[in-house]
């Protein structure tokens, strides 16, 4: 068993390095997206306060062993579902009936995102058999034994299924889609009978059609428009001046402060769902294809974490996370190109928001606390 201080020497400095890069560079990013916007013109200095606060809590969650987590996942899903639960009843409503945010003071609290880490942890350790059960599951085959049977399967489902139908009455697709996403990827790592994966995607399939009854109008007119531009081009607006702002950046950009669909203010909400079109426009292809690349050696860190996790509970953990930080960053990017309906998903680490930086950063400190106690090879 490794000792506190040979636990550190593991832990992932170029993973940190990165998580700093983005992090600064999303900083940077923001300021120059407001730049003569007196209202908006704080909000870096916010985002970084937001950072400081993360990296605390990073290491915080790092020195804890994370194997503790496994016995003591069930109270963090209560309070997860406590929190989402709550927000129904007594969260500001700032469009519509749109409820999804507390206000701590001037915090403005999204509980979806420390839930997504609360209900990874739990599937995380649903999805792990304990010994004894293992070698009750397959006496013949240790890896075989491993694999969660099927009253596990059926339970990790139900622990998703429940905040995600949460987040979605919020209403908040996108976010209850990334609670769809991580458990499936994390069923799928941990090796479960292929049969039960078929079975779920059929029905999953056969969902979708109940499920557009259930949907917002405005939730359906976001698909009828990406199907359909042409029916309503003025409802294309922002994405035709995201998709503007980063063609005119060129292969250089315009330079830091001077794009001028966001200092002239035409590209909307440019600090938190727009803000690749920003880098696009300021930065260029060469701007935006180096954050993408750094986009790709953090994945590539949490990948190694994940490989080197000393027991199945940490790599299910670290899959998990690895999946809502990467399909984050995909459904963003995705829309700012108009490849896909517009949704409100952030870009991890460069989009402004306390709670999404926040919850990465803890997710992040996870994925260091596993790296840290990996097994000698």
């Amino acid at each position: 068993m490794p000792t506190f201080t040979s636990s550190w020497r593991r832990f992932d400095f170029v993973l940190l390095a990165l998580l700093l890069v983005l992090t600064f560079f999303g900083v940077v990013m923001i300021r120059s997206a407001n730049l003569g916007t007196e209202d908006l013109a704080d909000l870096w200095r916010r985002q970084a306060t937001f950072a400081i606060i993360g990296l605390g809590l990073l290491f915080l969650v790092a020195a804890i062993p994370y194997e503790w987590l496994r016995h003591f996942w069930w109270i963090g899903y209560i309070v997860g579902i406590g929190l989402l639960v709550l927000v129904l009843f007594i969260g500001e409503s700032e469009i519509g009936e749109v409820r999804r945010w507390f206000y701590i003071g001037t915090f403005r609290l999204q509980p979806s995102f420390p839930a997504l880490i609360l209900v990874i942890i739990s599937l995380a350790a649903v999805l792990d058999p304990p010994p004894r059960e293992r070698r009750i599951a397959d006496m013949d085959s240790s890896r075989r034994g491993e694999r969660p049977g099927l009253w596990r399967y059926l339970l990790s489902a139900a622990l998703m299924i429940i905040p995600a139908a949460l987040v979605f009455r919020e209403p908040d697709l996108s976010t209850a889609v990334i609670f769809v996403a991580a458990w499936g990827v994390m069923v799928f790592v941990s090796e479960v009978h292929l049969g039960y994966l078929v079975g779920t995607l059929l029905i999953g399939l056969a969902s979708l059609v109940p499920l557009w009854s259930v949907m917002e109008e405005y939730q359906r007119d976001r698909v009828r428009l990406f199907l359909h531009p042409e029916r309503d081009p003025a409802a294309l607006y922002n994405v035709d001046q995201a998709l503007i702002s980063i063609g005119s950046g060129g292969l250089w950009g315009k330079g830091y402060g001077v794009g001028s669909q966001s200092q002239l203010r035409f590209l909307r909400v440019r600090h938190t769902d727009y803000i690749f079109s920003v880098v696009g426009e300021e930065m260029g292809f060469i701007g935006a294809t180096l954050l993408l690349f750094l986009f790709f050696l953090l994945f590539t860190r949490i990948f190694r974490a994940a490989l080197l996790a000393p027991d199945r509970f940490g790599r299910l953990m670290v899959v998990g996370i690895g999946t809502v930080l990467f399909f984050q960053m995909a459904v963003n990017i995705g829309m700012n190109l108009g490849l896909i309906p517009v949704t409100g998903l952030p870009l991890p680490f460069i989009s402004y928001g306390g709670s999404a930086l926040l919850t990465a950063m803890v997710g992040l400190g996870l994925v260091e606390g596993v790296a840290m106690r990996h097994k000698e090879k």
